[in-house]
């Protein structure tokens, strides 16, 4: 999920999980194979009606789910979906405090994470979706790396176990570049990491702000961090970075991270940073972009919308580090949706499954793209939208990071409060005040002590 949702997304203790015999895949089939759980048995009875909860407020998202709501319930007579819409905030705590009650969603919107996900699950408010993953086939349309980010096990383990959520929209973290700074300079558009060093060293000499980057907020520092060690991590090579944000062990004492960190310090040293990004958010770190201030910037596919309006603006994937062939990009997807415990009947659980996978269908990802939105499936068939490049050339890469399956982490998942630590110790090693390993220290000090309560 994007920067603003990553906060303490980690395992509660013990997530306990409906026996799975409850539903069966043989039920699921058959009933949707005389249509939805019988809807024919609805005819001439009363309608059944399903509260969904969905934070999609931007104009754009709640026109087409607007759309989507009216066609699932044209193409489902006797089915009404009774649509709310909320802030981000009210996926965590709220959502909880609905669910508790009795008077929650049937389906929801759910933070990833321990101190969300984990936890609604731990007290029994989501229906595990292992057997209509199967009747949909969302194991097969989605890379293993997107679905784990929504499993949990009957001990307690992330990213193991049973699929409690399924995520219509993706993101990532990228390469900007403005096309036209970059030829005024003189520079080709660089293919690895040492070409990408040498064009900010370039850019800099001749007075041009090399890489745009908003440190107020505390946005862009961690970014940038988790982008310069994933870069360097091959997929095939991935195992102990997921088994750490997972919580399965291991150490932020890793020579590549320090060596991410080492190499931040040193653009900082070297002047490579727009002037003043100290007192400059990420929100306006992207405007100034906008609007050519620098030739780079490393952030979020959640600004495409509004870069897309400078046509010299394109996107790519980070240069790879020197043997690195395909490197992993930090990423993820938007909350995924899920069936919760306010779902009681076998009729409301099928149709909550049924408009989760319109949710996610290739219809869905097309009206995502139309609507200039980055769709988490990855179909090379889709048709993409005409005279909007910038997407185009954001869901290529998309697809082309999922094919590898090189999905990296938003590294703050692996503790309650590594989004703080992150915050923290970045601005201090840009400001001068600590060193690069001392980052790297502090960042393992406060793993290792997550992860000892985890053994209690």
């Amino acid at each position: 999920m994007s920067y603003q949702t990553l906060v303490s997304r980690r395992p509660a203790n013990g997530p306990s999980r409906l026996s799975p015999h409850l539903i069966t895949s043989h039920l699921v089939k058959s009933m949707l194979a005389v249509g939805l759980l019988g809807l024919s048995a609805l005819t001439g009875a009363r309608a059944e009606t399903l509260t969904t909860w969905d934070i999609w407020n931007y104009p754009a998202q709640d026109a087409l789910m607007k759309k989507t709501v009216a066609q699932f319930e044209q193409q489902n007579p006797g089915v009404k979906l009774d649509r709310s819409v909320h802030a981000n905030a009210d996926t965590r705590i709220p959502l909880k405090l609905s669910l508790t009650s009795g008077e929650g969603p049937q389906v929801a919107q759910v933070n990833q994470g321990g101190g969300d996900m984990g936890a609604l699950v731990n007290e029994k408010l989501l229906y595990p979706l292992d057997d209509y993953a199967k009747v949909y086939h969302w194991e097969q349309r989605f890379p293993a790396s997107i679905l784990k980010r929504n499993r949990w096990s009957d001990h307690n383990d992330f990213g193991d176990g049973h699929l409690y959520g399924v995520a219509s929209l993706g993101e990532m973290v990228g390469l900007y570049y403005n096309k036209k700074i970059l030829d005024q300079a003189g520079i080709p558009v660089p293919k690895d990491m040492d070409q990408f060093q040498a064009a900010l060293a370039k850019l800099q000499q001749q007075g041009i702000a090399p890489l745009m980057l908003g440190l107020l907020d505390s946005n862009g520092g961690p970014h940038l961090l988790m982008m310069l060690w994933q870069d360097q991590i091959d997929s095939h090579d991935r195992q102990k970075l997921d088994d750490l944000v997972y919580g399965k062990g291991g150490t932020f004492l890793d020579a590549k991270l320090l060596k991410a960190v080492t190499l931040m310090k040193q653009w900082a040293d070297k002047g490579y940073y727009f002037p003043g990004y100290q007192g400059i958010g990420n929100d306006d770190a992207a405007t100034l972009f906008q609007n050519g201030q620098a030739a780079f910037f490393i952030s979020g596919t959640w600004y495409m919308g509004q870069l897309q309006e400078n046509k010299d603006i394109h996107f790519a994937d980070l240069p790879p580090f020197a043997g690195v062939k395909s490197p992993l990009m930090v990423g993820g997807t938007d909350l995924p949706f899920s069936i919760t415990s306010t779902a009681k009947t076998q009729a409301q659980r099928d149709i909550a499954a049924k408009f989760i996978d319109y949710l996610v269908s290739d219809a869905m990802a097309e009206g995502w793209l139309e609507a200039g939105f980055l769709p988490a499936s990855a179909d090379k068939n889709i048709k993409l939208p005409a005279g909007n490049p910038l997407l185009a050339e954001v869901y290529r890469v998309w697809m082309n990071v999922n094919a590898y399956d090189g999905l990296g982490h938003y590294i703050d998942w692996a503790t309650p409060t590594m989004i703080d630590a992150l915050k923290e110790n970045v601005q201090l090693l840009l400001a001068g005040k600590e060193s690069p390993q001392q980052l790297t220290e502090k960042l393992d000090q406060n793993y290792q002590q997550y992860i000892k309560t985890l053994k209690h």
